[in-house]
């Protein structure tokens, strides 16, 4: 028989995961019968949507964790509640504010859903990692008023961490509605050090607890504040989930919250120590450490490991597969690694054997491979930000013919073009392509890409005969 799913996983399931789901390749307790514990809405059982029995009671257990008015389970991950939050919060016609780091899948519901984007002004760390501050939000909502609510982002895959309290206040003292994207934030509501989206004032925030918990992929939680309304929100949440929701996932999900609530602090803080003298370990092999300086107001979660790669990111990590060690993502000068909770020590040690291994290929490296990595550009932000031709609801579905990467400056994109990971938007749907966005989309390899057709192509709006 050809089995090639199995095939693949098997092959996954023997190397060293630094990536998401961070559950490390096991489950946080033992009896875990995937095809036995499968099955649906019963009598017996409970409904995602109108949950009276054990969901509810999940949920009541998760919404006390995080000090949330609700919090409900989501098996279609954070963007199934990114989705719904826009549903909830605005209405067709209306512009949003939101940062230009943000999430595909926000800009999926604006055009779905026919919401206007309005990008707050970004800035940028000394090493150019993207941020938006409390007075760009306030700007961008001084100049569209009628825009009923903001999008921030608390935590991004490097593990930097937003002024959100400010950002509330910004938000929350012209009367707007504030949503959060804390997809990597779900161990908050177990730290001390780092409050979560809601302590810090969000009214609606999602956290993908397969992201930095023991919990299946796709499995995540979203948050409301007592001031929303929850059984309006659940109602939005059914129009972006499958009516038929994995009973595996849910489980996953109050499994990991159950550990948490009974060793996740422990393990936290034993995390902290580990990873710190890891840091210190990898230092002295040429791999410093990647969270540095901050600006003002910012911090970084120490908790996400971040390591300078003076090899080059897309080289280091290639170097890592070849010794069963897969990371998060790579960019130019970096490589970013989840580290699971339950098993953090193996998987650092691992890492550090790996590390060794490459410090010392440094000095004798195949010069034809590290020429050719070099060649490949990585995850990069353009210096110059496209400028909007057609509403992204209109260019999203508009007719469209495919063109070469190459080809397509000046043309109108009629898709949302990024890499991925982190699944940050270089154009959107309706925007003009620069001669910039055109050369990085031809030399970057489109497995890297999110939006481009099979073939490689970009689907760009139909220029109209003449």
């Amino acid at each position: 028989m050809l089995r090639p799913m199995r095939r693949m996983l098997r092959q996954v399931a023997g190397r060293t995961s630094l990536h998401m789901p961070a559950t490390g390749g096991r489950a946080p307790f033992r009896g875990f019968h995937a095809y036995r514990w499968d099955t649906t809405e019963l009598p017996i059982t409970d409904d995602l949507y109108h949950p009276t029995g054990a969901i509810a009671q999940a949920e009541a257990l998760l919404a006390a964790r995080a000090d949330a008015g609700a919090s409900l389970m989501l098996s279609g991950g954070s963007t199934a509640g990114i989705h719904a939050m826009f549903l909830y919060a605005a209405k067709r016609g209306q512009p949003v504010i939101l940062p230009r780091n943000v999430h595909v899948s926000a800009l999926s519901i604006c055009a779905t859903a026919g919401l206007v984007p309005i990008f707050a002004e970004p800035s940028f760390t000394k090493d150019g990692r993207l941020y938006t501050t409390a007075e760009a939000y306030a700007r961008a909502l001084d100049a569209h008023p009628d825009a009923p609510c903001a999008f921030a982002l608390h935590v991004d895959y490097e593990g930097l961490v937003s002024d959100l309290a400010a950002i509330a206040q910004a938000v929350h003292s012209r009367g707007k509605l504030l949503l959060c994207d804390e997809a990597h934030g779900a161990y908050f509501n177990w730290r001390e050090d780092i409050p979560n989206a809601g302590a810090c004032g969000a009214d609606l925030y999602v956290q993908s607890a397969h992201k930095t918990l023991p919990a299946l992929t796709a499995g995540a939680w979203l948050h409301a504040s007592r001031q929303v309304d929850a059984s309006r929100l659940r109602s939005m949440l059914r129009m972006t989930q499958t009516s038929s929701p994995s009973f595996l996932t849910l489980l996953s999900l109050d499994e990991a919250r159950a550990w948490m609530d009974a060793r996740g602090s422990r393990a936290l803080g034993r995390m902290g120590l580990l990873l710190e003298r890891f840091r210190e370990q990898a230092a002295r092999l040429g791999y410093a450490d990647g969270q540095c300086d901050p600006p003002r107001g910012l911090r970084y979660d120490r908790l996400r490991l971040v390591l300078c790669a003076p090899e080059g990111g897309a080289l280091l990590a290639k170097r890592l597969a070849d010794l069963r060690v897969d990371v998060e993502m790579s960019d130019t000068a970096h490589i970013v690694c989840i580290v699971p909770i339950n098993g953090a020590k193996g998987a650092l040690r691992r890492l550090l054997r790996a590390l060794r291994s490459t410090a010392r290929m440094r000095n004798t490296q195949d010069q034809s491979a590290l020429r050719h990595l070099e060649s490949v550009p990585l995850p990069m932000r353009p210096t110059v930000w496209p400028t909007r031709r057609l509403p992204l609801h209109e260019a999203a579905f508009a007719e469209t013919e495919p063109v070469t990467p190459a080809a397509s400056a000046g043309r109108i994109s009629g898709v949302t073009v990024g890499p991925y990971p982190p699944g940050i938007a270089w154009l959107t749907a309706g925007d003009e392509i620069t001669q910039e966005i055109a050369m990085l989309l031809a030399q970057t390899p489109p497995e890297r890409l999110f939006g481009l057709d099979q073939a490689g192509m970009i689907p760009c709006v139909k220029l109209k005969a003449e």
